[in-house]
């Protein structure tokens, strides 16, 4: 399955997630990109991100592991 491409977003903390989708509520569909379990420094997991985008109105729809220790999580605004 091929990595679509969204405009991708790095965080590196729950606040840094937070204060984005806040901000951009208007967006449609992006990937939120965080580190992976493999570095444990500034990890967001996958179930911290599908909360925190639930909890905000955020759809979590797929995942991709991407180059240099990332995961991407696609979010729709629904």
């Amino acid at each position: 399955m091929a990595i679509p491409r969204l405009k991708r977003i790095k965080v590196a903390s729950e606040r840094e997630l937070l204060i984005w989708l806040t901000k951009n509520a208007s967006a449609q569909e992006v990937m939120i990109v965080a580190r992976s379990a493999k570095s444990p420094e500034k990890h967001l997991g996958r179930a911290l991100v599908s909360e925190v985008l639930h909890e905000l109105g955020w759809s979590s729809r797929a995942r991709y592991t991407l180059p240099g220790g990332h995961v991407g999580h696609v979010a729709r605004h629904a």
